[in-house]
């Protein structure tokens, strides 16, 4: 299979030479395309095959522009979800630190966020619905967990302690115990399963906003989208 910069080149000085070439294209077919990459692959996975920005295409799928260029169209819709399939590993011990984190009041925006990630890849996993895991947000998610294991997520705005409140009650309702309950001896075993039962834990401290730094590689696009985050956490504390 041709690589998929090459094959927008050729297809690119093709429609130069016959003069269809339009340097503008509508995004919405491929916002869906990047969505359907998401199932598979990651925002830096899918820029790497398509010679793009993480950002760039972090905007086009969250509907952030209006409006982009062909080529970047055309070298997003020549990547097949096969080119940005990662190496899989078993999801159960993802899935049990995303939920213990979430046990400790941490919403799945504020998790997802700090992983770089999205809500779509990130709400699947914690629900138990896949099997198994890209290799290196498994490699993340663990990273996060040691950052975050014994620490609660800030509570300074009302809306901050209303999420953290609707967190704590889904953990409550699924009997999610917190991380120091998991035995991470087994944790990462198939079809591990702990013996704890979810109980309210302080924990040690406030968790970091960015412990993996996934912001500040965003930056400066990442400053410009504080109000979308402050939106996100006033519609998770309902």
């Amino acid at each position: 299979m041709a690589h998929p910069q090459l094959t927008y080149n050729r297809n690119r000085a093709r429609q130069m030479a016959q003069g269809t070439w339009k340097p503008w294209a509508n995004p919405a077919h491929v916002r869906e395309h990047v969505h359907e990459l998401l199932e598979t692959g990651t925002f830096q996975a899918i820029g790497v095959v398509a010679s793009l920005g993480r950002m760039t295409v972090w905007d086009i799928a969250n509907g952030v522009r209006p409006a982009i260029k062909a080529d970047t169209a055309e070298a997003l819709l020549a990547v097949t979800p096969e080119d940005v399939q990662p190496q899989r590993v078993d999801a159960d011990g993802s899935m049990w630190r995303l939920r213990s984190l979430i046990a400790m009041g941490h919403t799945t925006g504020r998790i997802t966020r700090a992983l770089g990630t999205s809500n779509d890849i990130i709400e699947p996993l914690i629900r138990g619905e896949r099997a198994t895991v890209g290799a290196s947000l498994r490699d993340d998610i663990n990273r996060l967990f040691d950052a975050w294991w014994d620490k609660r997520p800030p509570r300074r705005t009302g809306a901050e302690k209303a999420a953290a409140c609707k967190a704590l009650q889904r953990a409550a309702v699924h009997n999610w115990p917190c991380p120091v309950a998991l035995d991470e001896d087994e944790l990462d075993l198939p079809g591990y399963k702990p013996a704890g039962r979810w109980r309210y834990a302080q924990g040690t401290g406030i968790a970091i906003e960015d412990p993996l730094g996934k912001w500040r590689q965003a930056a400066p696009e990442n400053t410009t989208r504080q109000a979308d985050r402050a939106a996100e956490t006033e519609r998770e504390a309902g």
